[in-house]
């Protein structure tokens, strides 16, 4: 089985207060943030497309 090493570890829900934290640190000290978000965004974008 591969992992993506730019896939972050997120918990089923998120708060709003837990997604401003971790927005707030990302952005401020993660290395690889371009690859990151790139992968959110595709995982986002699938999901609003009926994907998985």
């Amino acid at each position: 089985m591969a992992v993506d090493p730019n896939e972050p570890p997120m918990p089923g829900k998120v708060s709003y207060e837990q997604a401003k934290n971790f927005a707030a640190s990302f952005l401020h000290g993660q290395p690889h943030r371009a690859a990151i978000a790139t992968t959110l965004f595709k995982d986002k974008l699938a999901q609003l497309r009926g994907g998985s």
